[in-house]
């Protein structure tokens, strides 16, 4: 048997969209209702690790104290507290 390929991002994304917009509708059983919501959060948990990882592999170019540029790690909480 086949492995099934993962998701990428979009396709998610994507699909968790059209799982949201079935369920808005309102008219549909309400078996498919919590197919469609188990669906939907296994979605979105897989998206929410797939931003996490893409999160850990930004690299942010800053200049050091001599003026040569550098590469640091991205780090969005750090960024947030600057300000």
């Amino acid at each position: 048997m086949a492995k099934k390929k993962p998701l990428s991002f979009e396709e998610g994304i994507k699909r968790l969209e059209e799982l949201v917009e079935l369920l808005q509708e309102g008219d549909i059983r309400l078996e498919d209702a919590l197919k469609y919501y188990k669906e939907g959060m296994e979605l979105s948990l897989l998206c929410s690790k797939q931003l996490e990882e893409a999160e850990k592999q930004v690299v942010e170019l800053q200049k050091d104290f001599e003026g040569k540029f550098v590469e640091k790690v991205f780090d969005a909480w750090e960024k947030d507290n600057e300000l």
